[in-house]
Parts: structure tokens; sequence; C-alpha cells
């Protein structure tokens, strides 16, 4: 069992003193080899009746585990009931580590992530706090320019799929879908639906084509990680929108897909929000639900650096305009 654990802490990148609880099922609660090693370490294992384990979620449930447990799971179910995260699959940071000892005997270890320790949502910021967040809000760019080859650590990629999810929705209708693409020849004929579009747009563009060409307007095929924006069918929400109804839920989707953003760029990671396509040709590519419709391929990876002003200023195609442009108050004598 120990040498076990040390296996599933090494693929981690952890250590002995990282482990803040151990779990499993309540057969296993005379086990000697586990009790031994919680006994060397200071740990008190909790332990799950299968009924309990049995309600959890796992991403590789097993009959034959059934059979002789009473629940598909015990590892992947425990390490989530034992971190207060029994619904939340991406706390998962390994989920089947198996080893066989020397004796013969089989161990399986899964490893779940505490929840992060975040200030109350009552609690006071400061004026450090203050900085660092306008920091990230200036320092985020529509990026195009991705590190091929490069990757993105499961640890990191649930952090920001939890950032989405923190996004304000009217009427906490929450429509939003973001669907992975990991196959790459699904990627590759996204990247074709764009470039049908970015010739489109070229030829809508007139004298401007030829410069509109020269610019990147994507990083599709180079990106670590490929997610869709999608407005989610209609559910019927009235709360807030019952005069804005496509607008609020559109508006609700901008929202995450912000929480994104700016997440990705404190993880010190590009992303580029792509809508140059057909959406009726991305849908069906991707066999959206009908109704549901894309809004954006976010291109989100690893870059060599980030641009220090947005691109399209960089490349002289538009300039930011001042604040005095946007910014509209009410004369005196207009007030009721």
């Amino acid at each position: 069992m120990r040498e076990a654990v040390a296996q599933a802490l090494a693929q981690l990148g952890a250590d002995w003193a990282d482990v803040a609880a151990v779990a499993s099922i309540t057969l296993k609660s005379d086990e000697v080899g586990l009790l031994a090693l919680c006994a060397a370490q200071g740990w008190a294992p909790q332990f799950y009746p299968p009924e309990q384990l049995a309600q959890v979620a796992v991403p590789n449930p097993s009959e034959t585990v059934r059979r002789y447990t009473g629940t598909p799971s015990v590892s992947e179910a425990a390490a989530l009931l034992a971190a207060g995260r029994p619904s939340e699959l991406l706390a998962l940071r390994l989920e089947k580590h198996r080893f066989k000892g020397a004796d013969g005997r089989n161990a399986t270890v899964s490893v779940a992530e505490l929840p992060a320790q975040v200030p109350s949502p009552g609690a006071h910021f400061s004026a450090e706090d203050r900085l660092r967040l306008h920091a990230v809000l200036a320092a985020r760019r529509d990026v195009r320019h991705f590190r091929p080859g490069s990757h993105i650590a499961p640890e990191v990629r649930a952090r920001l799929l939890q950032a989405l999810m923190l996004a304000p929705s009217v009427g906490l209708m929450q429509p939003w879908q973001f669907v992975r693409v990991t196959a790459p020849a699904r990627r590759e004929a996204l990247a074709a639906l764009v470039e049908a579009e970015r010739q489109r747009t070229a030829e809508a563009l007139g004298e401007r084509a030829a410069e509109f060409l020269r610019l990147k307007v994507e990083g599709v095929r180079e990106c670590a990680e490929l997610w869709v924006a999608v407005l989610a069918p209609e559910d019927g929400t009235v709360f807030g929108r019952r005069t804005l109804p496509r607008e609020m839920a559109l508006c609700s989707v901008a929202c995450a897909v912000q929480n994104l953003w700016l997440a990705s760029r404190a993880e010190n990671l590009g992303l580029g929000w792509v809508s140059m396509f057909e959406p009726t040709e991305v849908a069906a590519l991707l066999r959206l639900a009908p109704g549901a419709l894309p809004l954006g391929l976010l291109c989100i990876g690893p870059v060599d650096a980030f641009y220090d002003r947005p691109m399209l200023e960089q490349e002289q195609w538009r300039q930011r305009r001042p604040l005095h442009d946007f910014l509209i108050e009410d004369e005196p004598h207009e007030c009721a």
C-alpha cells in the first residue's frame, strides 16, 4: 500500500505532507496495510459504506467492483467524498493508479484535490488585491500566436472551468455549454471552416482585403486546448429577460467567456476568441442539440510572448477609442 501511494503522489509531483485525508470503503476498515500506513503517517482514515460511495458519479465505474463491494467505485468515490467534492469530477487529480505488490496483492489509489481556499464572498479586498485584478484586466489579450505542441495540465484546466462556472447570468440561467475538442480530425475540420470564412470576409472587405489577409486571425491548429463556446438551447427562463430573452442569454455566455479569459491570463495562458465561421456548419460538425448556437472557438494555451498592445492595434488595423466616446451622463435638466 505504501508503494502504491508513493507512486501516485510521484505522478502528481506531490509529497506525503500534501496528503490531508485518506478514505476507503468500510469493507477495508480492518485492512492491515492501510491501517499501518495511516498510523505511520499520522493520518486518521475515513471509511464510507458502499451505499454512500455508490451515489458518487465517477469517471471509471466498474461492474466487477460493484459485484465484490456493492459500489461501482471505491478509490475514486472515496477520494471525492474525503475532499468534500462528491459532485466535482474535475477535483480528481489522479483517477485510478493500479499497483501490484511483490506479494501479489493489488492496490488502487485515486487522488482528489481539496477546494481552493478562497476569501469569503463577504470579505473586503486589499489595495494589493485591487491592483492585481486591474493588472490582469490590463494584460488580457485576444491571442492568435500559440506555442505549438504545448499542453495544459489537468489541474489548470480544472481551475479554468471553475472560473467560467462562477460567471454571472441573468436569472441564474447559465445558458452556456463548452465543447472541448480533442479529436485532431475535428480540430482540422474546424480550422477549414474558419479558413473558408476568412476568405469570405476578405472578399467583403473590398480594398482592405489584402491587408486583412496578412493578419493572423486564429490559432486553431497550434493552441493547446480548443473549446467551443455555445449558447445552449432555450430553457424558458423568464426572470430578468422577458423583454430581451435572446440578448440576455448572449450576454450571460459572454460573461462566462470573459471569466475564462481573465482566468487564463492569470495562469499565464493566452486565449483567442475566433468567430469567423458559419454557425450552422460548426453546429453540424459538433452535432450540437437543436437550438444550440456556437458563438466562438476559444483557442487556449501557452504563448512565447503576450502582445504589448491589442494585436489589431499593433498591426494598425484599428485603434482604441477614448473613454469619453463611450460615457454618457444625464444632463441635470433631463432628469425627472
